[in-house]
């Protein structure tokens, strides 16, 4: 099979789940906003379209001029696309009144109150609702293109991650650093960092999301690295903490601890468990531990086409069932305010009762440099 032909029955099975949840709903259509959505079901990358799918599975792209030939060079199978020239909200106007159509849904996450109020004001004979993460709720198992792009993604973050720790040492500057690691993402094959890069040092180390800044690295310092690249749109997502010469004796132990619990947390990432399970499993060895005040943030989130999945009210990770090919982080930590933190993460594949850790960067023992 060609890569095209494999990439057109991937997309001709998620728009047929995606159609069974629209008739699920009792809906005619949805119009898509969610850029990570819309190229999930085309596979368009550019910026600026939005995506009508209706129950029968017919699709229509409405962009603009500047992606024509983007669109046609990488959207395969049966596609209306529609050049949009005046205002957006009147475009799928068009597009809806020349369906039969009866009951609309729209991505509440992604429409903006404006938005949604003239599409009722211009289709007085429709019925509009509201849905919460409905596409989402297929992209959350992965199929096979989607895990050889994570794989890839996790690679390339790993040896990304390798190059940049000669770097860290005393007197490096946290921002350098990350913007080494940024600059190793695209050498090593990628498209760039998923998120803003995390260099948390000495006791910046204790705040959960310490963007790299301009504070020097000293002797002593525990540095967490939370990094990760993006491949052909897919994130990797992977912490490591690591030592400048010899830190603190407590910040070993709270390493060594946070290092078990996330031992447990993964073994507890297993089909037909719930996100709740992974917490537990990792949160209750902590507590056990005497920290547990000092782990306040959830477990993991699901990672794909956008670094934070699994996470939204509508499908919190806690709640969710896990089954094969979702992928999804475990990342315990305890931060101590204004001395120091550790975090240690990495990217799970739920497969059966034998999770796979897709990032094997080392962990077993503090890494000191």
């Amino acid at each position: 099979m060609t890569e095209e032909n494999e990439l057109l029955t991937l997309l001709n099975k998620r728009i047929a789940s995606v159609t069974n949840l629209i008739k699920d709903a009792g809906a005619d259509a949805l119009i898509i906003f969610n850029q990570a959505n819309y190229r999930y079901l085309t596979n368009f990358t550019g910026e600026e379209a939005q995506l009508i799918v209706t129950a029968h599975g017919d699709r229509i792209l409405l962009s603009d001029s500047r992606f024509a030939d983007q669109i046609k060079a990488q959207a395969p199978g049966k596609l209306a696309v529609i050049m949009k020239r005046g205002d957006q909200d009147q475009e799928i106007t068009k597009q809806l009144q020349a369906l039969n159509l009866k009951k609309v849904l729209v991505e509440g996450e992604f429409v903006s109150a404006v938005e949604y109020a003239n599409l009722q004001r211009l289709n007085p004979d429709l019925e509009f609702s509201i849905c919460e993460e409905l596409v989402e709720r297929v992209r959350n198992v992965k199929d096979e293109l989607e895990l050889r792009a994570l794989r890839q993604a996790i690679a390339i973050s790993m040896a990304s991650f390798k190059g940049i720790l000669p770097l860290v040492k005393p007197g490096a500057i946290e921002r350098n650093v990350g913007a080494k690691l940024d600059y190793l993402f695209k050498i090593n094959g990628g498209e760039g960092p998923s998120f803003d890069t995390i260099i948390a040092s000495g006791v910046r180390s204790a705040w959960a999301h310490g963007v790299a800044s301009d504070k020097e690295i000293a002797d002593g310092d525990m540095v967490v690295i939370d990094f990760g690249a993006f491949y052909h749109g897919y994130a990797a997502d992977i912490t490591r903490t690591v030592a400048v010469g010899k830190v603190d004796r407590e910040m070993h132990q709270i390493y060594d601890i946070v290092h078990e619990a996330q031992r447990r947390g993964i073994a507890a990432a297993v089909a037909g468990n719930h996100g709740r399970d992974v917490d537990a499993a990792a949160r209750d060895y902590i507590n056990e531990q005497g920290y547990g005040q000092y782990f306040g943030h959830g477990i993991g989130h699901g990672i794909g086409l956008e670094i934070h999945e699994l996470c939204q009210p509508a499908l919190p990770f806690g709640k969710q069932e896990l089954v094969n090919n979702m992928v999804h982080t475990v990342e315990p930590g305890i931060y101590l305010p204004n001395k120091g933190g550790v975090r240690i993460e990495d990217d799970v594949l739920i497969n059966g009762q034998n999770p796979e850790v897709l990032s094997t960067l080392p962990k077993d023992e503090l890494i000191s440099l």
